[in-house]
């Protein structure tokens, strides 16, 4: 892995989170909205303005057309160092340290600020298989991965249709009861999982290694897999 890593250290915590959030929106494909910052977030709207105003004074963040944000030159490695050391500190902490896959997300925020360039390496050295977080999301800089094209959220399947969860978007890992629930059952990259009945509420009912479990049309939108 050879991504150019900056000095984040003067960096504002609240303009972390900003930064880190509009590259995984942009990854996603949606668009890069305050509303959207603050809805994931879950922050105030005059709170995710003033965070913008500093990104844009500091010339991370530019505002194009249809009021979209947009990373400038100087912010994209910014935010992807960022995102980068975040999934590696999750993989770190479920892969070498045994920690549980539901509590990874929350953790690795505090092991991020304190990782180096050389520590990066040497934990993405240690690795095995694909070069993603515990949840399926690729690490910026390593190899190629997935392509998004190649997969389907869980909500737009149909009873009777199958496949293998490979990712979940960041939007469903800052909610931990969330994440406790998929672990509990087995609702995790890898894992193989089958729409057996849809409700007329949305809610969808999958048949994942055998067993049965129901989940909401918001979090099916944020399950994705690779259809078998």
């Amino acid at each position: 892995m050879e991504p150019s890593s900056p000095d984040l250290r003067d960096l504002n915590p609240a303009s972390k989170e900003y930064l880190e959030a509009i590259y995984e929106l942009e990854e996603e494909g949606q668009r890069i909205l305050q509303a959207r910052i603050g809805e994931r977030l879950h922050l105030a709207p005059a709170t995710v303005s003033e965070g913008i105003k500093r990104l844009i004074a500091d010339g991370y963040v530019v505002v194009a057309a249809g009021r979209e944000l947009a990373l400038t030159e100087e912010g994209r490695p910014v935010a992807e160092t960022l995102v980068r050391r975040h999934r590696l500190a999750e993989r770190m902490l479920t892969d070498l340290l045994g920690i549980p896959w539901h509590l990874c997300h929350h953790l690795a925020e505090d092991w991020e600020k304190v990782m180096t360039p050389e520590v990066e390496d040497a934990i993405l050295e240690k690795l095995e298989g694909d070069a993603t977080c515990p949840h399926g999301n690729p690490i910026p800089g390593a190899e190629s991965i997935l392509p998004w094209s190649d997969l389907r959220a869980v909500a737009s399947m149909s009873p009777g249709e199958s496949g293998t969860l490979k990712r979940l978007l960041e939007d469903v890992e800052l909610d931990g009861d969330v994440m406790k629930y998929l672990e509990e059952h087995k609702l995790m990259p890898g894992h193989d999982l089958e729409v057996t009945e849809i409700a007329p509420d949305g809610t969808i009912t999958l048949s994942v290694d055998g067993d049965h479990v129901a989940i909401g049309a918001h979090l099916a939108d944020n399950l994705w897999v690779l259809a078998t």
